[in-house]
């Protein structure tokens, strides 16, 4: 599975303030934990595929019960991405650790716009929107000789 890099977690940070009407803060130093300023936690997860893991770290907040923790699932789709969220509490308790620590899930393949994890039954997550995936994020999705053909290109027109 391809990992968000931070152009991808950076646009979907970006367009879940401008739905909220928030503005979201890492937690530490965390990319994937925020604080925000409605006053909730949010762990943002994404990548190309439907395995995902939650820190330690977020699940140890909602074990706190201080403040729910919103669970945002960014499914990067080759030229879109899709933004699915719900509250992580009824996944709590129910997901095992990996041996970092972190929690491990698997998504099913959403229908009529929610989305689930295979290893809790009856979860749902809302889709809450979709966009263009960044032009890098595409670029990565192309083969290794697509892409050196376009750098070429690139160089080429840059001379």
């Amino acid at each position: 599975m391809e990992k968000f890099s931070d152009y991808e977690r950076k646009a979907v940070i970006e367009r879940l303030e401008t739905l909220k009407n928030i503005k979201l803060k890492p937690v530490g130093k965390s990319k994937v934990f925020h604080k925000g300023s409605d006053g909730l936690y949010y762990c943002i997860v994404g990548g190309r595929g439907d395995w995902h893991a939650i820190p330690k770290a977020v699940m140890e907040q909602e074990k706190k019960g201080q403040a729910s923790v919103y669970l945002v699932i960014a499914r990067w789709l080759r030229t879109k991405i899709e933004i699915y969220g719900g509250l992580l509490k009824p996944l709590f308790g129910s997901l095992s650790p990996n041996e970092q620590g972190n929690f491990q899930f698997d998504l099913k393949m959403p229908t009529d716009g929610i989305l689930s994890i295979k290893q809790v039954s009856g979860t749902k997550f809302k889709k809450l929107d979709e966009f263009p995936a960044p032009p890098y994020s595409q670029f990565k999705t192309l083969s290794k000789e697509k892409q050196r053909e376009l750098e070429l290109l690139a160089k080429a027109v840059l001379k």
